[in-house]
């Protein structure tokens, strides 16, 4: 399996502090929020979720000035939190306000 790509348009509810790696990479921890009406077998239907979300490199400081309330579209992947725990997480790779 490859692919693993991950598109959402949601409002941040919490960004945490600038942090670094252990390998000096910066790197910041967001929790988003989304909510949408999605069809579903031809029926709309109501999609909300919470999630927690990570960047690193460039993106962290960018995304870390972001305020809470704000709105953006992000472009990443999911995985696991860490290699001892199943809950994932969304590793943003692009973003943009909207």
């Amino acid at each position: 399996m490859k692919r693993n790509q991950f598109l959402l348009d949601a409002e941040i509810l919490d960004v945490g502090p600038l942090r670094r790696t252990p390998a000096g990479i910066e790197s910041v921890a967001l929790r988003l929020k989304h909510l949408s009406e999605q069809d579903e077998s031809g029926a709309s239907r109501q999609a909300e979720l919470t999630i927690d979300a990570s960047a690193f490199g460039e993106l962290a400081p960018q995304l870390g000035a972001l305020a809470k309330g704000q709105k953006v579209a992000v472009k990443g992947f999911l995985t696991k939190r860490s290699h001892s725990s199943d809950i994932p997480v969304l590793i943003i790779n692009e973003f943009r306000s909207i």
